[in-house]
């Protein structure tokens, strides 16, 4: 054992004995009941059946392949009964009441002394208080990195100071009682806390760069076991017979994995059956069985620190919930437990009669031997903390459990163990806080915001995150090394970057990060703000209920359409429940809404396809998660991830305030919605980016992208011709030749209408007829499919990778899941392997596919609206690139107004463009407008540089029924003209190509919804003109309606939902539409003029 472990095991775990306190400043009285008296439960379940992949990952896995031990027939299949809490005490574990937490901006820091070896703090309690308070931090508490302006929270009781001092109360943190934690608002998940013993910097380089292990056999082996222990689980069968069963499953399910390690089935089947033997012999001791749900006599608790003499028996008889996600403000932690357990222990000493309790516990798996790491038991120990506070019971511990040993650990969390845990997470905080801090001593600069390397050579040679560290050291800390016991390691890599390259590095790694904290920074007000404050941001719907059955398991066939059609940020994951929540009825409330009440569920900042988080009023944080389906005025409906339960949920809310632990509230259920800033990818596009500058990473597009070296391009053989070149307009062949030219990369700039999308499947075309491989990618998977219809009838194999309910039906037969089923690794690599074309979006490169095949040429859509460091991603794939966009149009889209103008918003096509103008060419012909409107864009944007594409879309025109619209709109609609004009049919006669519509004289004024823009009757024109339009004969589908605001969308949206054929789009979400009639709400209209 080395040194770092010698530490580790003397500050985290030399306290595990029964002489410690436990983690209570007052315990509460001991959950013992006599061991005649059972708990009843009115049923029996199966468990739940919206468990979910046991364990995301694995860390140190050991194998052990000597388990040969034979099984033994018996009864293989056990149910798990149900948790509803009973009226009797005896069924339910022992509740106590949560330590008070106190919320503390610190107003001064007095530093230690030589005659005070401690800490002393003035705080205010919240942002707004000007009462002083004392915190006095004794011990290692005192070395907590500490000053004026941050936000902590106290754990434990104040106690009122004299009158003559200057704060008003007073607390001690000292080892024995009471817990400070740093920026609570940064939740740290459990597995990074656990993971820092040995280095502190690793789960920061691996959170910033999303590093993990490349597959290993190992690796693989595990999560299919995982899998089929989950199956187990769920179906309560553990025979020979259903193992094999679900092996063979998995596997088929699992067949890409096997394609990464390059390894047959039967292998595979061999490796899996040595290690699920032990799952049989877990069920024959673990799970309980009959009424009394009685622990077996081999149901043993391994504990190496229980008390001598100690015997303790465990049966699991419950389930609350598998794959349990957590958040806990109180300790600025959270973490994602394997399964949260009820369970009945038996303990007794020395023979004596046994004591009984019921409990709640955390139930962590490892696919491994039974090695108890030290990381594995810190993780464990920080369930117990979320479990406690998620179901208000007392967890003094929790179970570990090695699927190939035949022991269950148990995991004592007492205090001494949680303080260190907790010192580790503040100590994480404080780095991970300075990213944000500005340090005016250094001139503006960040702080540091990494701890620094452990410089141990064998360690840092192995660790898997090396190449992100060594970079992080060379280009954003700019460290010096030529003596250190890495600085081997440090030259090897990264000696090869240059000053210029480093610097490159550390601004865009900047600007990924501010936009990083604009993407998150709302998420602390689900806690520090009340659901109906935060809804007056327009970020949360409050009051809110379910409307219909308790539970809507997804079933229904239009709420299937809505989860294949939403465009998620989800990935293929998958949110099996869909809800519709309304306001919460009272006596006092209406019937019905109007869109411009304040109660309307369209006014605020959520809208359709938002991530969203789903709490229980007042005390479940973050319940369940998922994403908007639909949303009206008066309901909402949302797919979530868990089961909302009403049973269970009343049950818990009667047994909690039965205990007192909070106020009673009525039996109905309350729930918040909010809006959930995902800031998912972040790590991913950061990882794009540090790519380019590792020892091994993608030399040839540093030298492009970053030192902005020149394209090359050669001459093309004579005797090469391009067979359908006569398809294609002047620019459009221009653009064919520079592809084929290009060595590095060529520039493709697409102006509106003209063609770019017949272009790019041209040359797809006939990069394939020269025997080139070619990757499609976009950022939309709207982008790629509308070139993949262009490729329809092609005589080259075509693969489109992705989720199939993002996929356009239209390509459908392109995908995986059109393909047969492999019945072996090979089928699936031909599948993989052997397909000319693969198309998919830029955020899809983690497929299994990209760690087996590089391209000739790599084709990148919109790229001028894509980020520098996400467009990086697919190009490392491919020999060359080609940048297809536009960048005079919509630049990428950016949420940080400090990213903004540090230069995020500039896309690679832009910064090539401008860079090496010989590289781009132009596209001019347009086929999509008419010349007056053309004439608009040629005059503010493209200096004339746009033309008709031939006479007949130059002269092109609307074809209105005028007379019948006029008749259907004064008949039908609410119109107010004057005299002999008529303003709406001066707006829908065909012969006015481009008209714009002054409202000052109506007045036609913004309003405010929270802090978003609406304006209400500028949507009521807009809709009276949408409807002229349809009664004089122009179809729904040849309309689009486009804002700037969302709020606005929102507005028209529901104004038009009799006409749902009408496309209304925000402005981004427009871009290569097609229509025939285009109509803009710009919505702003104020005293300002602006």
């Amino acid at each position: 054992m080395n040194k770092a472990e010698d530490d580790f095991l003397l500050s985290l775990l030399n306290a595990m004995d029964a002489s410690q306190p436990a983690r209570h400043t007052q315990p509460p009285p001991t959950p013992a009941i006599a061991s005649t008296s059972a708990p009843t439960q009115a049923t029996q379940c199966t468990m739940n059946k919206e468990i979910t992949q046991l364990l995301d990952g694995a860390e140190d896995w050991s194998w052990d392949d000597d388990l040969d031990e034979e099984m033994l027939t018996h009864n293989d299949t056990v149910e798990i009964k149900p948790i509803l809490e009973g009226k009797n005490a005896s069924e339910r574990p022992v509740r106590h009441p949560v330590s008070p937490h106190t919320r503390c901006v610190v107003h001064s820091v007095e530093l230690p002394t030589a005659a005070r070896r401690e800490k002393v703090l003035l705080v205010a309690f919240g942002e707004k208080s000007k009462d002083l308070h004392q915190v006095i931090l004794q011990a290692d508490w005192a070395y907590t990195d500490i000053s004026p302006g941050d936000v902590i929270n106290v754990i434990g009781n104040f106690v009122p100071a004299a009158q003559d001092l200057e704060y008003k109360s007073t607390i001690t943190i000292t080892v024995q009682q009471h817990f400070i934690v740093l920026h609570p608002d940064l939740l740290v998940t459990a597995t990074a806390i656990a993971n820092a013993s040995y280095c502190q910097r690793r789960p920061h380089i691996s959170t910033l760069l999303s590093t993990a292990s490349k597959p290993t056999p190992v690796l693989i082996w595990g999560t299919i076991l995982h899998e089929i222990m989950q199956a187990c689980l769920q179906t309560g069968k553990w025979d020979d017979t259903f193992i094999h069963e679900a092996t063979d499953r998995l596997l088929r399910a699992n067949m890409d994995s096997l394609v990464q390690l390059d390894v047959n089935v039967d292998v595979a089947k061999a490796e899996i059956g040595k290690r699920a033997q032990g799952l049989r012999e877990f069920s024959r001791r673990y799970i309980g069985t009959g009424v009394n749900q009685k622990p077996r006599a081999n149901a043993i608790l391994s504990d190496s620190h229980a008390p001598k003499g100690q015997k303790a028996l465990l049966a699991i008889c419950g389930l609350h919930a598998t794959e349990e996600d957590i958040w806990s403000p109180r300790y600025g932690i959270k973490g994602k437990l394997d399964a949260s357990l009820r369970v009945v222990l038996e303990e007794s000493e020395h023979g004596k009669d046994a004591n009984r309790m019921v409990m709640d516990m955390p139930f962590e798996i490892k696919t491994g031997t039974s090695k108890s790491s030290m990381e594995h038991r810190a993780q464990t120990m920080l369930y117990t903390v979320l479990m406690e506070e998620r179901y208000g019971t007392q967890v003094p511990a929790g179970l570990l459990y090695y699927t190939q040993s035949e022991e269950l650990i148990r995991v004592s969390a007492a205090r001494n163990e949680l303080r260190a845990l907790i010192q580790s997470r503040n100590n994480m905080v404080a780095y991970m806080h300075k990213r944000t801090a500005l340090a005016a001593k250094s001139g503006g600069e960040p702080l540091p915001f990494l701890p620094p390397t452990e410089d141990d050579e064998r360690t840092c040679r192995r660790c898997y995150v090396v190449d992100g560290c060594m970079l992080y050291r060379k280009a954003v800390e700019n460290v010096e090394d030529t003596t250190s016991e890495i600085a081997e390691i440090y030259r090897d890599r990264t000696g090869h970057l240059t000053p210029p390259q480093c610097a490159f590095f550390k601004d865009w790694e900047a600007l990924i990060s501010l936009e990083e904290q604009e993407m998150i920074k709302f998420r602390k007000e689900l806690w520090t703000m009340g659901a109906e404050q935060r809804e007056k941001t327009g970020r949360c719907l409050a009051n809110m209920e379910l409307v219909g059955p308790s539970s809507a398991h997804l079933a229904d066939e239009r709420a299937k359409q809505q989860q294949q059609s939403i465009q998620m940020q989800s990935g293929s994951k998958v949110y099996p429940w869909t809800y519709t929540f309304r306001r919460r009825r009272t006596p006092q409330s209406s019937s019905g809404l109007d869109p411009k009440d304040s109660a309307s569920l369209i006014n605020g900042h959520i809208s359709r396809g938002d991530a969203i988080t789903v709490s229980v009023e007042p005390d479940l944080l973050a319940y369940s998660r998922g994403y908007v389906l639909a949303l009206e005025p008066e309901q909402i409906t949302v797919g979530v991830e868990r089961e909302l339960d009403l049973a269970k949920l009343i049950s818990r809310n009667h047994d909690v305030e039965e205990f007192g632990l909070r106020t009673k509230v009525d039996s109905g259920i309350v729930f918040r919605l909010d809006r959930d800033e995902v800031s998912a990818g972040i790590s991913r596009i950061r990882n794009n980016l540090a790519q380019l500058f590792f020892k091994d990473g993608d030399k040839r597009r540093l030298e492009s992208v970053v030192d902005l070296k020149p394209p090359r391009f050669k001459e093309l053989e004579t005797d090469k011709t391009v067979v359908n070149a006569a398809a294609l307009n002047a620019s459009q062949r221009l653009a064919m030749k520079k592809v084929l030219a290009a060595e590095d990369y060529a520039i493709l700039l697409g102006m509106p209408g003209t063609g770019k999308t017949t272009t790019i499947a041209e040359i797809i075309k006939e990069l394939v007829r020269r025997g080139k491989s070619v990757l499609l990618t976009s950022y939309t998977h709207s982008a790629v499919d509308t070139i993949l219809m262009k490729l329809l009838d092609v005589d080259f194999d075509v693969l489109r990778l992705g989720n199939s309910d993002r996929v356009h039906p239209a390509v459908h037969k392109m995908t995986l899941a059109a393909r047969p089923r492999p019945t072996s690794v090979g089928e699936l690599e031909r599948q993989l392997l052997s397909p000319q074309v693969v198309a998919t979006t830029c955020l899809s490169i983690d497929h299994t596919l990209f760690s087996r095949r590089r391209f000739d040429v790599c084709i990148v859509d919109e790229a001028s609206q894509i980020t520098l460091p996400t467009c990086l991603g697919p190009l490392r794939f491919a020999d060359k690139f080609v940048l297809v966009g536009d960048h005079f149009q919509l630049p990428p889209l950016v949420k940080s107004v400090q990213a903004r103008k540090g230069g995020l918003d500039v896309s690679l096509f832009r910064r090539l463009s401008e860079a090496h103008p010989e590289a781009v060419v132009e596209l001019q012909e347009q086929y999509r407008m008419n010349e007056d409107v053309m004439k608009v864009s040629n005059a503010l944007i493209y200096e004339n540089r746009l033309k008709c594409g031939n006479e007949e879309v130059a002269k092109r025109s609307l074809t209105i029924d005028l007379p019948r619209a006029m008749e259907q709109t004064h008949q039908h609609g609410k119109v107010t003209c004057t005299g002999t004009s008529c303003w709406i049919r001066d707006l829908v006669d065909a012969n006015r190509h481009v008209v714009f519509v002054d409202t000052d004289s109506v007045p036609a004024k913004e309003s405010k919804v929270g802090d978003l823009v609406q304006n209400t009757t500028e949507a009521a024109i807009l809709q009276q003109t949408v409807k002229a339009l349809l009664h004089g004969g122009v179809q729904e589908s040849q309309i689009g309606v486009i804002s700037l605001y969302r709020q606005q969308v929102k507005l028209l949206s529901h104004m038009l939902d009799d006409h749902r054929g009408v496309e209304i789009l925000t402005a981004d979400r427009s871009q290569g539409r097609d229509k025939d009639c285009i109509i803009i709400s710009m919505v702003r209209s104020n005293d300002s003029n602006n």
